[in-house]
């Protein structure tokens, strides 16, 4: 079995497609015991994911990719700003991780939400974090060819903000054929999982549901960014970003030159993951305060309505 634990969904806001409750209905139809979303920027779809896996009862897993700088107070180049998704292991994180990306939303670098090390530092006992692909702070560090020490010397300080624990790193399963870029990223990581007896996980980082939703996908992406479906020009991102059954992850991997004992190793710490989580949101209450009027609140009332008739007159 294999556990998707990066994906976006209609909730990222024409940069995915897929309803909440359709994705909740593929993942059961496909044997699977668990599904994340890890929406942009926001936690919009939470509810109606966690509503749509208790029904089809499997387990929801909550978390979301943000935007992340090293400080906010700063000025940043444009390659300056990385991507991390932030997970919540319980219903407390949970919590935390709404406080976060609420925080995230009043802080804006080039139009986009951000969080930054200061921020993780205080919600540091509350998250988990994954880097992945050439979204990733360590992705575009892979890319600019940065000294391996620097890359080292990064990592240690994400894990002791952290913790040893709660840092991972995420092979993308598409192929490197069709992506040089991605292939010359998932290798660098990889080794360095190796190296440094770091977790590497594994996912397709689904944008849609089924592999034949691609072109719908396209015309979402092409009314983002305002261009007309037929124009060159368009985002037309390569690979199958659709939710992969196992086979299709082993088949992608096998022809990245994965052995089958790697790609069990990174498969087997998606589910150790999906195992560790145990949000529960309790649904259908009322969370207003309950605030008790005092036994003098017709007095106060009539002597409120006696001022304001007297400064009407």
């Amino acid at each position: 079995m294999f556990i998707h634990l990066h994906w976006h969904s209609t909730f990222s806001f024409l940069e995915a497609i897929g309803k909440p409750a359709k994705i909740a209905a593929r993942a059961k139809e496909l044997g699977m015991s668990s599904i994340a979303i890890t929406d942009y920027n926001g936690m919009f779809g939470a509810i109606k994911f966690f509503q749509a896996c208790k029904d089809e009862w499997i387990k929801p897993i909550i978390w979301v990719e943000l935007g992340f700088v090293l400080d906010v107070s700063s000025t940043n180049p444009v390659d300056s700003i990385w991507n991390l998704v932030l997970l919540a292991k319980t219903t407390k994180w949970y919590s935390s991780l709404l406080e976060l990306t609420s925080y995230a939303n009043t802080i804006w670098v080039k139009n986009k939400p951000k969080v930054d090390l200061a921020a993780l530092r205080n919600f540091s006992d509350w998250i988990v974090c994954f880097f992945w692909w050439i979204q990733s702070w360590i992705g575009k560090m892979i890319l600019r060819d940065e000294p391996r020490e620097k890359i080292i010397e990064i990592i240690r300080m994400l894990q002791s903000i952290l913790g040893e624990d709660a840092v991972y790193w995420e092979i993308i399963a598409q192929l490197h054929s069709e992506n040089k870029e991605l292939e010359r990223v998932n290798q660098y990581i990889f080794e360095l999982c190796q190296e440094l007896d770091i977790l590497c996980i594994v996912n397709s980082n689904y944008h849609y549901i089924k592999k034949t939703d691609k072109e719908a996908w396209e015309v979402a992406l092409a009314v983002k960014d305002a261009k007309k479906i037929y124009e060159n020009d368009r985002r037309q991102p390569k690979g199958e970003y659709y939710i992969m059954e196992k086979e299709d992850v082993v088949e992608i991997l096998e022809k990245n030159w994965y052995n089958l004992d790697q790609i069990e190793k990174m498969i087997s710490n998606n589910l150790k993951l999906a195992e560790s989580f145990a949000v529960d949101i309790a649904l259908w209450q009322v969370l207003f305060p309950n605030y008790e009027s005092p036994e003098s609140i017709l007095e106060i009332y009539e002597k409120v309505k006696n001022d304001l008739i007297e400064n009407v007159d």
